[in-house]
């Protein structure tokens, strides 16, 4: 914790300094910015036209209209870049190796334990490995279409097409490990020196609520996922990338985006034009960068400074993530948003371990603000209020709802860290007593057994640990779906499954209520041994298991 007492750099000084060990001089090329947000937006767009091949829906000839237009936004945002100093190489390649190493031990490449949520996702993705784009499942009366936020898995389902199973997954590993490193790499920009955007680094990585605080003292003692001591949950930054990537890449664009450009490192142009195509990662991640796109907005409006640019990028963007959105939102009737009551003295032991024990010194410092005491006063509002929307069955929208907020605050969290305060020692405290919930995430990861390869449907995935669950957040029946994206001719994929989902042990952190299956052990279906109830019927006691995320 020493690292953190020093002072913040003088204004004139320069955003990188380039090494002066010895390095080679490659390593110290600044790479200009505006290169990897266009590498961001290509493959974000690249997303949306696999869309448009998994689903058989547009003619041959509005593939290359589709990569033009993709190419002329990565053009635009090319030029319209403010500050073309970006993070050097050596940045960029520190970043990769963090991301590498965050996304290894989440499971990604299963080389570590994978978390529940994986064993639905695998097999979504090896039903697109194994099936013929576009495909329905037959296992219920009316064939229905994987509908899920497909965006992360349609290059790796290539990948695995092309070179089986076990490339799948590395595919999967290494394209998000290079979309993290980017964006880490980029957010490395906000930082002058070195020990800064170190220190940043460590605080964002480690960044939690006071889970740990909360357990001890409303829930008598640490648990495996202590994250919903509350009923409530907003995650840390080791949670999401273990349990959620897809949904934390979303609300992590948005956050980097806003920071850059509220910092002059980014136009507003290149901060909404990327937002649109994240909806295909994580549709409740976008949710969560609205509020901030909208205080963009209107800060441009009141200060007379909207160009062209600025509406029309975004608006192709739209444009070509439009079929993603319909997509998305078919057949949402398992989904739909309600409002959620909570006791008031739930919510308000939730938000004060979790929000205002982070927001408000940030608003007592003055110079914790650099990025406006607007931004401070819209997150913490947003995250006050989301506990009390609901969409679909579980807490899933606020738990990815936040992760931009979150992030900002992290953010405004290094600044206010940098320099001395009397908030210091308190922050680094409720830090440390933070990072018990990120350090018990990667003492799962490495106490139990690699995630095994997932031979089953999503059908018999799906029955072996959210059979609780609706499965309206993965499927739609191929008849809800609108007309511009629904498949013409699919190949119906047989109903038939294999004797296990998968060989061998994977540990369930809520292994005490006894999904019904048998034990966790290898995935075979049936009841556990004394199980009577049935997957409508849940039983008392299964609180935390409704708070898991199931996308």
């Amino acid at each position: 914790m020493t690292a953190l007492a020093f002072t913040a750099p003088a204004q004139d000084e320069p955003a990188f300094t380039p090494p002066t060990n010895g390095s080679p001089s490659w390593l110290a090329h600044q790479l200009p910015s505006g290169w990897l947000i266009a590498a961001l937006l290509s493959w974000l767009g690249l997303d949306q036209l696999l869309l448009w091949r998994f689903l058989d829906i547009m003619p041959v000839w509005a593939y290359p209209l589709g990569a033009l237009l993709i190419v002329g936004l990565c053009v635009a945002t090319v030029r319209a870049m403010p500050d073309q100093r970006g993070p050097t190489v050596a940045t960029l390649i520190a970043c990769m190796a963090v991301a590498l190493i965050l996304l290894m031990l989440g499971g990604e490449g299963r080389f570590f334990y994978a978390n529940i949520d994986w064993q639905v996702r695998l097999a979504a993705l090896n039903d697109m490995r194994i099936n013929p784009w576009p495909f329905v499942y037959t296992a219920r009366a009316e064939p229905d279409v994987l509908r899920f936020p497909i965006g992360m898995f349609l290059v790796p389902a290539l990948a695995g097409k092309a070179w089986g199973a076990g490339a799948g997954d590395i595919a999967l590993l290494l394209q998000n490990a290079v979309m993290l490193a980017m964006l880490l790499a980029m957010g490395s920009t906000l930082f002058n020196k070195r020990r800064e955007r170190t220190v940043a680094l460590t605080i964002l990585v480690g960044f939690s609520g006071l889970d740990a605080l909360g357990r001890i003292l409303f829930r008598g003692g640490l648990s495996d996922h202590m994250e919903n001591w509350a009923y409530l949950q907003y995650s840390s930054t080791i949670t999401l990338a273990f349990w959620v990537p897809q949904h934390a890449m979303s609300g992590w664009i948005g956050a980097t985006g806003y920071l850059l450009w509220r910092d002059g490192k980014a136009s507003l142009a290149q901060f909404l034009t990327l937002l649109p195509l994240t909806a295909l990662w994580s549709p409740l991640g976008l949710m969560g960068a609205m509020p901030f796109a909208a205080l963009a907005g209107m800060r441009a409006l009141m200060a007379r400074d909207i160009r062209a640019r600025d509406i029309g990028l975004p608006a192709l963007a739209l444009l070509l993530a439009t079929p993603g959105l319909l997509y998305l939102g078919a057949a949402n009737d398992d989904v739909g948003a309600r409002l959620n009551a909570l006791p008031p003295l739930q919510w308000g032991l939730f938000e004060l371990l979790e929000v205002l024990v982070y927001a408000i010194p940030v608003a007592l410092v003055a110079h914790a603000r650099r990025f406006g005491m607007d931004t401070l006063v819209l997150l913490t509002l947003w995250l006050l209020a989301i506990p009390f929307v609901q969409i679909g069955s579980s807490t899933d929208f606020m738990m990815r709802g936040s992760v931009t907020a979150l992030t900002i605050l992290a953010v405004m969290l290094v600044d206010l860290l940098l320099v001395p305060s009397r908030a210091r020692l308190f922050l680094i405290v409720a830090l440390a007593v933070g990072a018990l919930t990120p350090l018990h995430e990667i003492r799962r990861a490495i106490s139990h057994p690699a995630a095994p390869e997932v031979h089953c449907s999503f059908f018999m995935a799906w029955r072996q640990s959210f059979w609780f669950q609706p499965m309206g957040t993965y499927l739609a029946p191929i008849s809800y779906m609108p007309a511009l994206v629904r498949p013409t001719n699919p190949y119906r994929a047989s109903a038939a499954e294999p004797a296990r989902c998968w060989d061998g042990q994977w540990y369930h952190p809520d292994g005490r209520y006894g999904p019904p299956h048998s034990g966790g052990q290898d995935g075979v279906e049936g009841k556990a041994k004394g199980q009577t109830h049935t997957p409508e019927q849940v039983p008392l006691g299964r609180e935390d298991m409704t708070q898991q995320s199931i996308q």
